[in-house]
C-alpha cells in the first residue's frame, strides 16, 4: 500500500510518500519540502494574504501530482498553526479543495503533538526510560512526554521560529538587546509549560522539525571528530547543550547571508534560525536537559501511522506479524537442533531489531540461512570471548550483519557483497549511529572477498573506500567481526541447513570447532575451513573443524542396524 501525506506548516510545506508493508518499516520513496512560509505575516494579523495562498497551492497542486505519479492510495493532508489560527482558513481550505483536489485537515495543537509522538515512538527505543519530545514549528510548538506506553503530556504553546522572528528580530546579525528581549519572553511564556513537564518528568530529550534537525546538524558539524564515518549518517545524531549553545553564539554573529552557508544550516532557514535556536537554547535550559537528539520521523509520518492503525482491514506499518527479537533465535550455547529453533516470528522487538529485518525483507533476504547464520555468529563469538574480549554491543552488531549479509543478491549474485554494503549504507535504519551503520555494513561487505592490503592497484582500493573511511579503531572492530562471520556463512554455504549447530572448545592447540550435523556436510565444512584464515590470523590461534553427527541422525543409524539382517 502506498500513501502520502501533505503537512501544511507555517514555515514549509512537507511531502512524504512512502510504502507501508507488513513487517517492515516505512519505506520512504520520495521527500519533498517548499518553504512557502504561510506563517509570514499570518500569525500576527491571523489573515493569509491571497498572494500566500497562492504560493500554497502551487506548491500542493505539484505535490498531488507527485503523489499520483507514485501511484498512491491515498493522500493525506494536514494543516497546523497558520491555517487554524487564520481568520479565512475557510476559504483556503475551499479553495485546496476545488483547485486542486485535496481535502485539508486542520489539527489542533494538541492533536498535532499526539501524532508526533506516534511517529518518534515507532523509530525510538525508550528501554524503560521516559521521553521529552518536542518540535519546534514556524508558529508552535508542541511538548510530549512518553515512555513505551500512551504519552503522559501532550502540551503545545504559540511559540515557533517565524512567529518569533518576526516578533523580536529585526536587526542583522541580531543585537544584544534584541537577543535578550527575545530569551526573556521566551523564558516567561515556557514558566507554567515547564512547571509542568518537570512535574512529569523525563529521562531523556527527542526533537523533530527542521529547525531542531537544522541545529543538531550544524553543532555536530562544527565540531565532527576525526573519526567520523563520511557518507553514514545517524539517524538520529544528539548534540549536547553546550554545542547548541557554541552554535547560536556562532549565528548569532553572523549576518543572514553568512548563516546561509553555515553546514547543517538550510539556506532558507537563514533568517529565522536565531530565533529557532535560541528557542530551543532556551527550553533545554529551564527543562534541566543537558543533550537532544533529532529525529527524521514527525507530524508527516505519525499521520500515516494513525491511518493505518484506524484502517484495520488494511496493511497496518505497526502490524510487526513477522517480528524478530534476534536474541531469542540466536542466544545460548553448545550444539543445537536447527529445527527446535523458534523462528524469527512476532517476538518482543526493539526498534533497532525492527529496523534491521525491515531492509532484510525489503531485500529478499534468504530467511533460513541468514537466521541459522546468526545464531551461528552468536554461538562462535559468546564461546570465544577469551580471545577476542569484544563486548555484547559488538556482538549485537554482528548479528544485525549476519542478517543483512545477502541482501546484495537483491542487486546481483555477482559482487553480492559489495551490493550488501551500498543497500545497508543507502537504507533508512532508525536506532543506530552513523558509525554503527557503517560496522554492520562494513561486516556484511567483508563475509567473503579480500581485505585491503597495501599492494592493491587504485581500482582495488576504491572497492574498499567505506572500510578506509573508517578510523584504525573501527576497522579492526569490522575485521574481527567479519572473522566470526566469515566462518558463520561457511557452515551454510549450499544454503541447506544442514549443520544446526557450532560449539567451540579453546585449548592449547588452538580452537577446534565441534558441527552438530543432520547429514553429509563436506561442503560445509570445507568452506569454513577457507573461510577460517581471518579468524585464525587476527586471534592468533590454528583452527579445526570435527563434525559430530546429531542425535537424530545416531538413531537413525542405530535403527536401521537394529532390522539389518
Amino acid at each position: 500500500m502506498k500513501l502520502a501525506a501533505i503537512d501544511i506548516g507555517s514555515n514549509s510545506i512537507h511531502l512524504a510518500i512512502v510504502r507501508a508493508t507488513p513487517g517492515q518499516h516505512l519505506e520512504i520513496l520520495d521527500r519533498e519540502k517548499e518553504m512557502v512560509r504561510l506563517g509570514a505575516g499570518t500569525l500576527t494579523a491571523h489573515r493569509l494574504a491571497r498572494d500566500t495562498i497562492d504560493r500554497a497551492v502551487v506548491a500542493l497542486r505539484r505535490y498531488k501530482q507527485l503523489a499520483e505519479a507514485n501511484h498512491v492510495d491515498r493522500i493525506l493532508t494536514t494543516a497546523t498553526a497558520a491555517v487554524r489560527e487564520s481568520s479565512n482558513s475557510v476559504e483556503f481550505v475551499q479553495r485546496v479543495r476545488k483547485e486542486v483536489g485535496l481535502e485539508v485537515h486542520l489539527l489542533p495543537g494538541i492533536e498535532e503533538a499526539r501524532l508526533i509522538a506516534l511517529a518518534v515512538s515507532e523509530v525510538t527505543d525508550f528501554n524503560g526510560r521516559r521521553a521529552l519530545i518536542m518540535d519546534i514549528g514556524g508558529g508552535s510548538t508542541e511538548f510530549i512526554i512518553k515512555g513505551a506506553g500512551e504519552p503522559e503530556l501532550l502540551l503545545s504553546i504559540r511559540l515557533g521560529a517565524v512567529r518569533l522572528t518576526e516578533k523580536f528580530v529585526t536587526t542583522d546579525p541580531i543585537s544584544l538587546e534584541e537577543r535578550e528581549r527575545l530569551v526573556a519572553n521566551i523564558r516567561a511564556d515556557l514558566a507554567r509549560l515547564m512547571w509542568e513537564i518537570k512535574r512529569v518528568g523525563y529521562d531523556f530529550v527527542i526533537g523533530t522539525s527542521g529547525t531542531i534537525v537544522n541545529l543538531v546538524d550544524a553543532a555536530l558539524q562544527a565540531e565532527r571528530p576525526e573519526e567520523d564515518v563520511s557518507d553514514f549518517e545517524a539517524f538520529s545524531p544528539t548534540a549536547s547543550l553546550e554545542q547548541i549553545k557554541k552554535v547560536n553564539i556562532r549565528l548569532a554573529l553572523m549576518k543572514e547571508e553568512d548563516r546561509e552557508k553555515v553546514p547543517g544550516i538550510e539556506e532558507r532557514r537563514a533568517d529565522i534560525i536565531i530565533a529557532g535556536g535560541m528557542l530551543l537554547e532556551t527550553i533545554l535550559v529551564e527543562a534541566g536537559a543537558d543533550s537532544i537528539t533529532s529525529c527524521d520521523w514527525s507530524l508527516r509520518e505519525g499521520v500515516i501511522l494513525d491511518y493505518l492503525r484506524k484502517h484495520e482491514a488494511e496493511p497496518r506499518f505497526s502490524d510487526w506479524r513477522r517480528e524478530a527479537d534476534i536474541s531469542a533465535v540466536s542466544s545460548g550455547s553448545g550444539l543445537h537442533d536447527a529445527e527446535e529453533q523458534p523462528p524469527i516470528e512476532a517476538g518482543q522487538s526493539d526498534v533497532r531489531t525492527k529496523s534491521v529485518l525491515s531492509v532484510a525483507r525489503r531485500y529478499d533476504y534468504d530467511e533460513p540461512h541468514s537466521n541459522l547464520v546468526a545464531r551461528f555468529c552468536r554461538e562462535i563469538f559468546e564461546q570465544t570471548r577469551s580471545l577476542h574480549g569484544m563486548s555484547e554491543q559488538d556482538c549485537k552488531l554482528l548479528e544485525y550483519a549476519a542478517l543483512l549479509h545477502d541482501i546484495g543478491y537483491h542487486i546481483a549474485p555477482n559482487n553480492h557483497h559489495r551490493h550488501s554494503l551500498y543497500l545497508i549504507k543507502n537504507s533508512e535504519m532508525p536506532g543506530f549511529t552513523g558509525h554503527e551503520t557503517a560496522i554492520i555494513a562494513n561486516v556484511a561487505r567483508y563475509h567473503r572477498g579480500s581485505r585491503l592490503t597495501g599492494t592493491m592497484d587504485g581500482k582495488a582500493r576504491r572497492e574498499h573506500e567505506d572500510f578506509k573511511a573508517l578510523s584504525k579503531k573501527y576497522r579492526r572492530q569490522v575485521l574481527r567481526l567479519a572473522a566470526i562471520l566469515r566462518i558463520a556463512d561457511g557452515l551454510d554455504r549450499p544454503h541447506r541447513q544442514t549443520i544446526q549447530g557450532v560449539s567451540c572448545e579453546i585449548s592449547k592447540d588452538g580452537v577446534t570447532f565441534n558441527l552438530s550435523a543432520r547429514g553429509e556436510c563436506d561442503l560445509e565444512v570445507w568452506s569454513a575451513e577457507r573461510k577460517a584464515d581471518w579468524f585464525q590470523k587476527f586471534f592468533r590461534v590454528p583452527v579445526r573443524f570435527v563434525v559430530q553427527p546429531s542425535a537424530s541422525v545416531e538413531e537413525e543409524e542405530s535403527s536401521r542396524a537394529v532390522i539389518a539382517p
